[in-house]
């Protein structure tokens, strides 16, 4: 029936079986050729992939040539899913069946098709690996591949590019972008026309870090930093001095905690000359009361490293925005890293649009489908194991408290690693790993623990993972890329046992996590451990009485409570969804002036008639200067005057609706929508950005001494140096949330927090 109504994630794929076995027939033919006989079928290859034929003689010699060159034989799913992802379906395999040569093939046949191929993995480890891995069989196509991963020099990157196929990842993409948008009229473009994409693990890229901003900044002027507050805050009382919320997604002070803040600093912190002192207070309260060490940041070298939550690893380069994360590092007692201005921004989603096509694999895909076909018009469908799941996925054991929980879950352990199981237990943080690693300790388990601190060893921890006997404490396993494979005498003690302490937020990521046991028909088992106290349940429902049946160990046998829980984690993952839609929908004005001013900013660049027709519109009446500035001596100078003028009144743009996004919500007050106004003031500040930078063109090339000859002769430097990095978007909840959360206090009478500061 769901494929009747063409339900999300019903694509029959099997639909293209008879190429399949056509596939292996003409395989058999290739076996007796000689490695140079084969070599020039392959580069002698055409292909084009809506012919049935010329696709089955691809994929046929490029299993012949992964046989004789990497040693692996691609089984029949494999090739399914190769076929059905070459002709833009996206594909659902079950870890451990083989994505990473499905990958191989499908950038290999997208590139000898005539299509720029990028193969976008979950980090720089993986993309280098694969890219190493895949090299021989790319090679045998007469086809280049190499990896852009950090490290590379502007020279190296902007070469990398030009290959036929690329391994890196998307967030490598979308800076190298924003460096391209910065480009001066000596500087080489790194990234040609964005063309095929393939995605590994395309809902944890593409969906999980979907509305990620990455962000390109530049040195600012160091502005006063209110150190003192950090002191002042950290010395509160909570309960007495501020408030934390329930679901402690917000913080507030009480009049108690004003009072002393205002004793300490002797101001009126309401009054109109220090509302900018009243918004570091409450970020420092959030730096505070709501952000974890251990949980949502680790200490590391110095510096303070934000945790991705889907991955439960170190999210590299990124960091909150500048006011907390700097309140964050004071809280810590470490230095205050240097001020930032944003340059420009773009969302991970929006470096996905601009592909010409897109296809991608994943162990979770049936369970993003309806998203992937909402957010990118994708299609997806299910591809069958090589051999079947013969895991037994157990109900979840739920308990009263985290406490009990905790108990039972690690006798579970100790039984099973007494009889030689091994153990692959799932945590949501780092905190939750090496407490629960040391609760193991008190039982007589020395358990191997991979989280954010030490991800850099993650391959050699997963690899062993599957030994008799062994026992793993990870964060979320999602796009680790490599499998746990059982060592000798695992299978016959039951295969690897996975344990979830506790679930996600997304049902996808339990999946993720119980599908590392019972790969390739491997026995197995998976469980998950949960409580009441656990945050899915307390952040997001509230049940008004108390469990009939109670077990003295806390299981709780109430039939009702399993469907409390799992309805929690349904809320939690519409939050999610709802949060996604509503950042998409702020940014996409931006995006859509971006465009504007980046078409503008290339033809000045590329096309020699538009510095004059610019430059006519700066001085429609003053031809002889339009003729001044065109001159071959002058042409340069001009184009890079319009450029940093062009790139100023950008950024300006982009501050200014910064600060209007952060008090939109207080438009409701006013029976406003608060997106619709944020829409109708960035297109009226929008109307004037072009006005602006021609009126700032022309008052500096008026006043240009005639000696001129570079921009700091005209008092105009670009920024010394510029860096980039993701920056964790709404870090005080969404719109709705915080424009709830302030009229909750305003009809109670209180003074506005955090975030809900109304704007002069």
């Amino acid at each position: 029936m769901g494929r009747l109504r063409q339900d999300p994630g019903t694509t029959n794929l099997r639909r293209q079986t008879p190429l399949v076995e056509r596939i292996g027939d003409q395989r058999t033919s290739l076996r007796d050729l000689s490695e140079d006989a084969l070599a020039e079928r392959a580069t002698g290859l055409s292909l084009t992939l809506a012919n049935d034929d010329e696709l089955v003689a691809f994929l046929a010699l490029a299993s012949e040539v992964s046989h004789r060159r990497l040693g692996l034989d691609p089984f029949s799913v494999q090739l399914l899913a190769a076929v059905n992802m070459l002709r833009g379906s996206v594909v659902d395999m079950a870890t451990g069946e083989g994505k990473t040569l499905v990958g191989f093939l499908v950038a290999a046949g997208l590139a000898r098709s005539g299509r720029r191929v990028h193969l976008l993995s979950a980090n720089d480890y993986l993309a280098s690996r694969d890219a190493r891995a895949g090299r021989p069989l790319f090679s045998a196509f007469g086809l280049s591949c190499v990896a852009v991963v950090d490290g590379m020099s502007t020279a190296e990157r902007a070469e990398a590019y030009r290959s036929d196929i690329v391994y890196t990842t998307v967030h490598q993409v979308g800076f190298d972008l924003l460096r391209d948008r910065q480009r001066t009229p000596d500087a080489r473009q790194l990234v040609p026309e964005l063309d095929a994409v393939v995605v590994d693990e395309i809902d944890a890229v593409l969906l999980d870090d979907a509305m990620v901003p990455l962000v390109i900044a530049g040195d600012a002027d160091p502005v006063p930093e209110e150190a003192s507050l950090t002191v002042l805050v950290a010395n509160l009382d909570e309960g007495e001095d501020y408030e934390v919320d329930g679901d402690r997604r917000t913080a507030s002070f009480t009049e108690n905690g004003i009072v002393r803040l205002e004793k300490a600093l002797g101001i009126d912190l309401y009054a109109r000359e220090h509302i900018e002192l009243l918004t570091a207070a409450h970020v420092a309260l959030h730096a505070r009361a709501l952000v974890e060490r251990d949980v949502h940041y680790i200490v590391a070298d110095g510096q303070v490293r934000l945790i991705n939550d889907a991955r439960g690893r170190v999210a590299d380069r990124q960091r909150w925005p500048d006011g907390l994360h700097a309140a964050i590092e004071r809280k810590e007692g470490l230095e205050v890293t240097a001020q930032a201005e944003i340059l420009d921004q773009m969302l991970v989603e929006t470096v996905a649009r601009q592909y010409r096509s897109i296809t991608g694999m994943s162990g979770t895909a049936f369970e993003a489908a309806e998203r992937l076909a909402e957010d990118l018009d994708l299609k997806t469908g299910v591809i069958a194991t090589n051999h079947p799941c013969i895991r037994r996925d157990q109900p979840d054991r739920l308990f009263v408290t985290a406490g009990q929980r905790d108990i039972a879950a690690a006798e579970e352990v100790r039984r099973a690693h007494e009889a030689g199981q091994p153990v692959l237990v799932g945590t949501r943080s780092v905190a939750d790993s090496e407490r629960f690693a040391g609760l193991l300790a008190e039982h007589g388990v020395e358990a191997k623990v991979l989280n954010a601190k030490n991800d850099a060893a993650e391959a050699e921890i997963i690899a062993g993972a599957g030994q008799f006997g062994a026992v793993t404490v990870s964060t979320q396993m999602a796009g680790r890329g490599v499998d746990i494979q059982l060592g000798p005498g695992a299978a016959e003690v039951g295969g690897l046992l996975v344990l979830g302490l506790g679930r996600y937020d997304s049902a996808r990521l339990d999946r993720q996590l119980r599908g590392r046991s019972g790969r390739q028909g491997d026995p197995g088992t998976g469980v998950f451990y949960t409580s009441l106290d656990d945050a899915v349940v307390t952040e997001n429902v509230r049940i008004g009485y108390e469990p009939r049946a109670v077990d003295s160990d806390g299981l709780i046998g109430d039939a009702r409570f399993p469907g409390y829980y799992d309805h929690a984690q349904r809320v939690a993952e519409g939050k999610l969804l709802q949060l996604h839609r509503t950042t998409r929908n702020y940014h996409r004005a931006t995006d859509n002036h971006r465009q504007t001013v980046l078409g503008t900013r290339e033809r000045i660049l590329v096309d020699p008639q538009a510095l004059t027709d610019y430059l006519a519109r700066v001085w429609p009446t003053e031809p002889d200067k339009v003729a001044a500035w065109t001159e071959p001596t002058t042409r340069q100078l001009a184009i890079e005057v319009v450029l940093y003028q062009l790139d100023r009144a950008w950024t300006n743009h982009l501050n200014r609706l910064a600060a209007t996004r952060e008090g939109i919500h207080l438009r409701v007050l006013g029976r406003q929508n608060p997106l619709d106004e944020f829409n109708r003031i960035a297109n009226a500040d929008f109307q004037t950005l072009g006005i602006d930078a021609m009126a700032e063109v022309r008052h500096t090339l008026d006043q240009a001494p005639r000696d001129v000859t570079s921009l700091a002769d005209l008092g105009l430097r670009r920024p010394s140096s510029t860096w980039t990095y993701l920056v964790t978007d709404n870090p005080f909840g969404s719109e709705a949330d915080r424009a709830v959360a302030f009229l909750g206090r305003f009809i109670r009478g209180s003074q506005p927090t955090a975030g809900q500061l109304p704007r002069e």
